[in-house]
């Protein structure tokens, strides 16, 4: 039985053609370092690549929440740990003042104290990225708010205002956490420059029985400096810990799409050149196919 002429060239250029197609397919692995540049190169490949990069950006989404929540919880202690360095001067002086019969001296203390109470309000209406710290609200308004004499010394510190506490950060598919002071510690907060305000009106007034009292309520006030600056620790430990596990799924993630689009480059190169002497060879068999006239096959 003879093979028709047109049905061996026919074949000779279907190899070709799948030869060409497996050398483009093999030097754009080659030159981009990729298997997978088209959902045609590998189907099965391609639907785990998209599963695994959209699950890169939800970890990427998470990631960049604990940051923001990170950043407000260390903004806080900050703010925090500078209203106890406050409250620590403040302390000290109520405690020279209350034992001071020098009306001197004690003006003197009210100067300083007046100076405390404006570094502590500026702190206590501290912000991050336009957050207010100690809002305890979603109001943008400022959480303390103060009244001022002609003198323009501090007269009154005004409620915290009122709203819905911001919403907790989402940290994970089963994890979030608030940043945020909480609505105790807020009034604490009011009730230290309430009392700082106390403190100086009374050595202003020379009241050594004032001043003790004072005293005394700054004590409270400062435990609860100390148990807000503990509590925004244990927040920030617990954020890290969830960066760590993010960092490590993340790296999980890299090496999964890198299996799934990298390509094999000694493998690929190897199959490269296996792929241009086939296809050599098949270009030689075709041409010499080809060259033959009809009489050679009777």
């Amino acid at each position: 039985m003879r093979i028709a002429t047109n049905t061996i060239s026919g074949s000779a250029l279907n190899q070709i053609m799948d030869l060409t197609n497996s050398l483009s397919t093999l030097q754009n692995q080659v030159s981009t370092g990729q298997r997978v540049s088209q959902p045609s190169d590998n189907p099965a490949a391609v639907g785990q690549l998209i599963n695994l990069q959209a699950e890169q950006q939800r970890l990427a989404q998470y990631e960049q929440n604990a940051s923001t929540a990170l950043n407000l919880s260390q903004a806080s202690t900050s703010a925090l740990t500078n209203l106890k360095s406050i409250s620590d001067n403040a302390s000290e002086i109520a405690t020279t003042g209350s034992s001071t019969e020098n009306a001197t001296e004690a003006t003197a203390y009210a100067t300083q104290v007046n100076q405390l109470l404006e570094q502590a309000v500026q702190s206590a209406n501290s912000t991050l990225n336009g957050t207010y710290l100690f809002n305890g609200t979603s109001s943008p308004t400022a959480p303390f708010q103060v009244t001022r004499d002609a003198n323009g010394n501090i007269t009154q510190i005004a409620p915290l205002s009122s709203g819905n506490a911001p919403a907790p950060i989402q940290l994970s598919d089963a994890a979030s956490v608030s940043p945020y002071t909480s609505a105790a510690t807020n009034q604490g907060l009011a009730d230290f420059l309430k009392n700082l305000v106390s403190l100086r009106d009374a050595l202003t007034a020379n009241d050594s029985s004032a001043v003790a009292t004072v005293s005394s309520s700054l004590q409270t006030t400062e435990s609860t400096l100390i148990d807000s600056i503990s509590q925004q620790g244990a927040v920030q430990s617990g954020i890290q810990i969830i960066q760590s596990q993010q960092q490590t799924s993340a790296t999980n993630l890299d090496s999964l799409v890198s299996k799934n689009r990298d390509a094999d480059m000694a493998q690929a190169m190897t199959q490269l050149s296996q792929a241009q002497v086939a296809y050599q060879a098949a270009l030689q068999s075709t041409a010499l196919i080809m060259s033959k006239s009809l009489i050679d096959y009777l």
